[in-house]
């Protein structure tokens, strides 16, 4: 069961002020773990008092999980979601409880959201377990997402993941690759054009800002957007309106943002490639997806997904310990997509054999994988410089390193992220 923190007592208020308003009939209640005295109760008008008595009793006595629930003496059901939370500066620890009804007539026997973050990502490394936290706390909210990670990393599932766990689940996902298409056709795709807007729009186009109305619009490499598009985003953010391409009249937004880049845009904004201004309307709350060469512990789980999922025969191959070897030595610069290329390679050479072998695997991989054990003792060692050596070269390698992500340059050259803001003033960087 993952775990709600929270440093302050002022943040977990402005957490539970957006859940109420976000969720239309609930209850929802707070344990201290050790008295297991209910701190907090929030119930809408479809919960009266012996209703929440019944359920305290449920939570007291017996060990509830998140699932659908009914109440004795009732034929209504009730999802339950049940959290672990702590406050950092009250030093509380307990549990969080939230029931919901859900009628008979829209039940859903297998819920979209039914699979945890683990199984979705096939992970089970620290590093996602923080980014699974942050993607369950942000989906409750409206907040912008700017999901910044490498190619190939899983950036749109981390976006679909926030949509899934979202109270516009049920309205559409929509992503956009803001790379695929040049400026005319993405300003038409992102706001739609009336009739004779440009040569050739022989009938009214919806845009995506229409069309995902209620859901979550995914903007993918949202670097290379335009700066003349990059204006009149940044006026949907700000007014929550636009207006499509020949248009007059303005249409009204209802639209959750989420962006993705594999780029650092504040790089990009002192390069003038992209708007400041629409930065901070993006990046409200920034995730960062670790790349693969940094959890390999998940290897073996996303490799039993992929082979599963597109295996030829009843039962998918095995991976023999040298081909599993070899994937794990490998340092995977095109991420979790290039594994899944490389296994399904490997599945096509295997040729319906039982277990894939290393010679199953593509030669870039086997001999990758042997450079890199060659020189795994260097390029793994944590960089750790006393602040008064750390000099300009040093300084610019490690920011490209870590793709000029500020938090992961100071924990990799221990040194706070003020040091390193005063060591880029510096050295001009």
């Amino acid at each position: 069961m993952l775990t709600l923190s929270f440093t302050l007592q002022t943040q977990l208020e402005l957490f539970l002020e957006q859940l109420q308003s976000l969720i239309d009939e609930s209850l929802i209640l707070i344990q201290e773990q050790q008295s297991q005295n209910f701190i907090y109760e929030y119930g809408t008008s479809e919960f009266n008092k012996k209703t929440i008595t019944t359920f305290k009793n449920l939570i007291q006595n017996t060990q509830l999980q998140t699932r659908l629930i009914h109440l004795p003496e009732s034929s209504a059901q009730y999802l339950l979601t049940r959290k672990k939370l702590d406050v950092l500066d009250q030093r509380f620890v307990g549990e969080i409880f939230v029931l919901q009804p859900v009628s008979l007539n829209t039940l859903n026997p297998k819920p979209v959201t039914s699979l945890s973050l683990h199984e979705t990502f096939h992970s089970q490394s620290s590093s996602m377990q923080h980014m699974f936290s942050i993607i369950e706390r942000v989906a409750i909210t409206e907040f912008p997402v700017l999901v910044r990670g490498e190619s190939g990393s899983g950036k749109e599932l981390v976006a679909q993941a926030i949509h899934q766990y979202s109270q516009r689940k049920k309205h559409p996902f929509i992503a956009i690759n803001c790379a695929a298409l040049n400026a005319s056709l993405l300003e038409s795709e992102l706001f739609g054009h009336v009739k004779g807007a440009f040569t050739g729009a022989i009938r009214e186009h919806k845009g995506v800002f229409e069309r995902v109305a209620g859901g979550t619009l995914f903007l993918d490499e949202i670097a290379e957007i335009p700066l003349e598009l990059q204006a009149k985003l940044l006026r949907v953010l700000e007014t929550g309106e636009f207006t499509p391409l020949g248009g007059e009249k303005s249409l009204k937004s209802n639209v959750r943002i989420i962006a993705a880049t594999h780029r650092a845009l504040r790089e990009e904004v002192k390069s003038g490639r992209f708007r400041q201004d629409l930065l901070y309307r993006l990046r409200v709350i920034p995730i960062f997806v670790p790349p693969l060469r940094e959890r390999k512990e998940d290897i073996p789980l996303i490799a039993e997904f992929l082979l599963n999922e597109h295996r030829t025969s009843a039962q998918a191959p095995l991976l023999s310990e040298d081909a599993l070897q070899t994937l794990m030595a490998y340092e995977w610069p095109g991420n979790v997509r290039e594994l899944k290329n490389t296994l399904l390679y490997a599945l096509a050479m295997a040729n319906g054999r039982s277990a894939i072998t290393i010679s199953d695997l593509p030669d870039e991989i086997i001999h990758g994988a042997q450079d890199s054990e060659s020189t795994t003792e260097t390029y793994e060692q944590p960089i750790r410089i006393n602040a008064t050596k750390l000099d300009a070269y040093t300084l610019q390698q490690t920011l490209k390193k870590y793709q000029y992500d500020l938090g992961l340059t100071a924990q990799a050259l221990g040194i706070s992220r003020t040091s390193l803001w005063r060591y880029r003033k510096k050295f001009g960087i």
